[in-house]
């Protein structure tokens, strides 16, 4: 029984009893097949309607003997060690029905590294035993032959096993030894309007945290399954190419609930990400001042709280006390979110001092009446750009999603004689995750104090009048959609047609400072004379 590997329940003991026999039988290393074994496959594998599997090694000893479905074949994953070598392992399977190599055939060939996979049937006329069979070519390809009778089938499979190491060997480049970062399948799972510029702008978040995204996956839902987001059909397809593809983390969009977190975890054991987890490990990153640590720290804790409930269920059943629930002291589930709860309160407090104090110094502000000027924007529009080259601040300017977290504020000197105050502001996304939002409120709330909004958006980006809509409804959400604003369109070096400046817009390049020329000049008109905004705003297709 320990040799048959797969779901059993259902088959006869006689049934049970030939799969072990089948065991002791041995393949000659040079043949890939004997008479004896197909027609014992072919035989059983039709009379349980599901196909069967052996894995056997060079020498021709059948370790394992393998149950799948009527459709399927689950070979546990194997362990080879050396670099440009193969399994040493080598699988043959029937189907019930007549049926070729199927892409699970090929996957398992390629991502255990099987020196061969060959699938035997019945001609359903003839009832002669049929084959086919199949190498790897490269360590992303496989080589198939025709389906061809099994008497005639000529070839020398041990020299040409030792021929294929050869050629693999002197071109593997293996990523698990070379690669700098870690490699992703991004998923995402949305309608069909949303889901092509969901999985593009993840798989910028997934670049800009520095991983490397080897496959985007895209399901098309109306509404999530709420076990695996996906649904368990799709997860074991996105798990079956996330193994062939050889990646360490799956990151998923939207936001994973704890229920499907737990549940896509207990399914593999690859790392899970999903969105809201992503962005919050960007800021981590990215944070340099305590305050922005801080602020990152709070997120993080109230995106887990509520999953440390699911990590063990066991242990949240004996939370509540009773049978099994009594002893000397807490449960380590309950002390961690106890000391959860507790730095949450801390590091709250902790926000609402940082809020006193950037209150205090907007009162100094107000009382020289020194007009206050704030970049907003959608991540990664150019805003720390443009606050260099008016200002000349040393600031970091990288082109990546969130490469500014903690606000930046420079004065600036008119020549008429004129002060202000100009901020860079952490960029805006949509969905951006409520908790964050939440840590982040002592930073926008520079917003509030502002006299003038400068709406900077990113000309070359083919979503910029979505992403236009997105900050204009964050702003709202914070009550500010009555502060006086300009949409100013950033980067039009890369972009070859956009309007004059006769709209009531600016359309600048911040590499530039010639085409800020307007834009400074009407900030400058604003605050030295009665001015008014236009009421109106062409959008830049």
């Amino acid at each position: 029984m320990s040799d048959i590997f797969g779901n059993i329940s259902g088959l006869k003991p006689s049934q049970i009893k030939a799969l072990s026999n089948l065991k002791k039988r041995r393949l000659p290393p040079n043949d890939l097949i004997t008479t004896a074994i197909a027609s014992s496959l072919c035989i059983l594998s039709e009379e349980i309607g599901r196909e069967i599997g052996v894995l056997c090694d060079r020498k021709g000893h059948i370790l394992k003997i393998i149950v799948g479905s009527n459709l399927t074949l689950d070979i546990p994953e194997l362990a080879w060690k050396e670099r440009g070598r193969l399994s040493g392992i080598r699988l043959i399977h029937s189907h019930p029905n007549p049926d070729a190599l199927r892409p699970d055939d090929i996957t398992n060939l390629l991502i255990n590294r099987l020196d061969c996979v060959t699938v035997v049937f019945r001609n359903r006329y003839s009832g002669n035993i049929m084959l086919q069979y199949a190498f790897m070519d490269t360590y992303e390809k496989a080589w198939k032959s025709d389906i061809t009778q099994y008497s005639d089938v000529k070839l020398n499979l041990r020299e040409l096993i030792f021929d294929l190491e050869e050629k693999l060997g002197s071109t593997e480049k293996v990523r698990k030894v070379y690669k700098s970062n870690q490699a992703v399948c991004v998923v995402c799972a949305d309608s069909r309007d949303r889901a092509e510029r969901r999985s593009e702008e993840l798989s910028e978040l997934a670049a800009t945290a520095g991983v490397e995204v080897e496959d985007v996956i895209i399901q098309i839902r109306k509404r999530n399954d709420p076990s695996f987001l996906v649904g368990s059909g799709k997860l074991k397809e996105i798990l079956t190419q996330a193994r062939r593809l050889d990646v360490d983390m799956l990151i998923f969009d939207p936001e994973l609930t704890p229920v499907q977190a737990k549940n896509i975890s207990d399914a593999t054991e690859l790392k899970i990400l999903d969105r809201t987890l992503l962005i919050l490990d960007i800021f981590a990153v990215r944070a340099a001042s305590r305050e922005g640590k801080i602020q990152v720290e709070l997120a993080q804790l109230k995106y887990s709280l509520p999953r440390l409930v699911g990590k063990n269920n066991m242990l949240s059943r004996l939370m509540g006390g009773g049978i099994g629930g009594r002893g000397p002291g807490e449960t380590k589930l309950e002390i961690d979110r106890r000391r959860a709860q507790e730095r949450i309160l801390y590091l709250e407090k902790q926000i609402k001092q940082i809020s006193a104090q950037r209150a205090l110094r907007r009162g100094k502000r107000n009382s020289s009446n020194i007009p206050v000027v704030a970049i907003v924007g959608y991540t990664n529009a150019g805003k720390s750009t443009l606050l260099k080259s008016i200002t000349k601040a040393d600031v970091l300017c990288e082109d990546k999603l969130f490469a500014t977290l903690d606000p930046r504020t420079r004065r600036v000197r008119f020549p008429e004689n004129l002060e202000l105050i100009l901020t860079d502001t952490v960029g805006f996304i949509e969905d951006l995750p409520e908790d964050l939002q939440k840590a982040f409120k002592a930073t926008l709330e520079e917003l509030e104090n502002s006299d003038l909004l400068i709406h900077l958006i990113d000309i070359s980006d083919p979503r910029h009048i979505f992403h236009m809509g997105e900050v204009e409804k964050i702003l709202k959400e914070m009550g500010l959609s009555d502060k006086p604003f300009v949409n100013v369109f950033n980067k039009i070096d890369k972009t070859d047609i956009y309007p004059e400046n006769n709209t009531g817009n600016f359309f600048i390049s911040a590499l530039d400072k010639r085409t800020m020329e307007p834009l400074i000049s009407f900030v400058a008109d604003f605050f030295l004379v009665p001015s008014v905004i236009p009421e109106y705003s062409e959008s830049v297709e």
